[in-house]
C-alpha cells in the first residue's frame, strides 16, 4: 500500500469518526425526544390532577367542620398524586439515562475500534516512509 492509499483511508476512518460523533448526538437527540413523548404528557396530566386536588384539599379545609370525610379523602388524593408524579419523573430521568448510556457505549466501542484502525494506518504511514527514507 502506498502512503497515498493510507492516507486516503485514514481520511475515510476519520470521516466515519465524524459519522459516528453525528450518529450518536443524532440518536440522544431521538431518545431525548422519545422519552419526553412518553412522560411529558402523563407528566401534565398528573400536575393538572394534583393542581386540582390541591384546590379541593383547600376547598375542603374552610369547609372542615362540615365535611371532615372529604377532607381525608383530598390529602390522600393529593399525597397519591404528589407520589405518581415524583415517581414518573423518577422513571423519566432513568429512561433517559438508559438509553444515553446504552448511545454512549456504542459510540465508544466504534470509536475504539476506528481509533485502532487510524493508529494501524499511522504505523503503516511511518513504516513506509522509513522505507522510503532508507532507499534515497
Amino acid at each position: 500500500m502506498s502512503i497515498e492509499e493510507i492516507r486516503t483511508k485514514m481520511a475515510e476512518r476519520l470521516g466515519e469518526k465524524g459519522k459516528v460523533e453525528a450518529e450518536a448526538l443524532t440518536k440522544t437527540t431521538a431518545a431525548e425526544s422519545e422519552v419526553n413523548s412518553n412522560y411529558d404528557p402523563r407528566i401534565s396530566k398528573l400536575k393538572e390532577q394534583q393542581k386540582i386536588a390541591q384546590e379541593d384539599l383547600e376547598k375542603t379545609q374552610k369547609l372542615l367542620t362540615e365535611i371532615k370525610t372529604n377532607l381525608t379523602l383530598a390529602k390522600g388524593n393529593v399525597k397519591n398524586i404528589s407520589n405518581d408524579l415524583r415517581n414518573i419523573e423518577r422513571e423519566k430521568v432513568a429512561a433517559l439515562k438508559a438509553k444515553i448510556k446504552e448511545i454512549q457505549a456504542d459510540k465508544k466501542a466504534k470509536l475504539k475500534y476506528l481509533n485502532e484502525k487510524i493508529r494501524e494506518l499511522n504505523i503503516q504511514i511511518k513504516e513506509l516512509e522509513k522505507e522510503h527514507a532508507i532507499q534515497e
